[in-house]
């Protein structure tokens, strides 16, 4: 059982790592019950690398799923994260809740350096670094489209279920941040449902760090979702946190993936 759950820990830390050695992504909160494991879903985050804005931070991600007896499933992330003025992030995440903490909390550290070219997943548990090469999109790979800026009026390919409200500024976590709220219905029969199924969710994004300082989510098919950053912290972040520990052995994940019988490469399927 033990080696089941390592062999779901190690996958997780895979798709994590290959969404940050494609994009170079900071974390966000999640539309999904993925969270521990989603920092490539947050729709604002463009897929660049921010520089000359280095802060530091503590995050929280907390998921609730209430079930139709009543009964409630909670997952919790909590974390650290910053980012240098030359654009490397560090993420230190502390899993509490769902399928990967059966043996108790799990720590996971992602870094992700586009000076060297590199992104990394760092197990404290076995003191592995599973490595993989940053592949930054170009312009005609990537062009501008909602996912990657803050827009309310950006169109989406589903307005006609899809109403964004601008919220206005405030002042959140000591930033100025934008609000936007959406409600997304999705129509009676669409997905064999009885009954129209409305979610909505509500983002602060700070336009000066270029991060979301806070996210809300309440869907009925996963739950409520409330993503926080707090104790923001501006200027460089010491230079250790994005130096991999000399007592750690670093793994190449494409390599590790050709052993386990796939591809060259590690594939992320798409999602919305």
């Amino acid at each position: 059982m033990v080696k089941k759950i390592e062999q779901v820990v190690f996958a997780a830390m895979l798709m994590s790592v290959a969404a940050y050695g494609q994009a170079g992504l900071p974390p966000g909160p999640p539309p999904g019950p993925h969270g521990a494991f989603g920092p490539e879903h947050f729709s604002f985050h463009s897929r660049k690398v921010v520089t000359g804005a280095p802060y530091s931070a503590d995050i929280t991600d907390q998921m609730i799923q209430t079930l139709a007896d009543g009964n409630t499933i909670q997952h919790t992330t909590t974390g650290h994260t910053a980012r240098d003025r030359q654009g490397r992030t560090y993420v230190q995440q502390t899993i509490t809740g769902g399928l990967l903490v059966q043996n108790g909390p799990t720590t996971i550290t992602f870094i992700s350096d586009p000076v060297a070219g590199y992104s990394y997943v760092l197990n404290p548990t076995t003191k592995t670094a599973v490595r993989r090469a940053i592949k930054m999109p170009t312009d005609a790979e990537n062009p501008p489209s909602p996912r990657g800026s803050f827009s309310p009026g950006n169109p989406h390919p589903d307005s006609a279920n899809r109403v964004e409200t601008d919220l206005g500024t405030q002042t959140i976590s000591g930033v100025t941040a934008q609000g936007k709220s959406v409600t997304h219905t999705i129509p009676s029969g669409a997905i064999g449902n009885a009954q129209p199924v409305v979610s909505t969710s509500e983002t602060w994004y700070s336009p000066d760090l270029q991060i979301p300082v806070l996210a809300k989510r309440n869907d009925p098919r996963s739950g409520q979702s409330t993503y926080t950053v707090t104790n923001i912290q501006r200027g460089d972040p010491p230079a250790s946190l994005f130096q991999i520990p000399s007592d750690y052995t670093i793994q190449d994940a494409s390599a590790m993936h050709q052993e386990r019988g796939g591809g060259p490469g590690f594939h992320v399927p798409p999602h919305d």
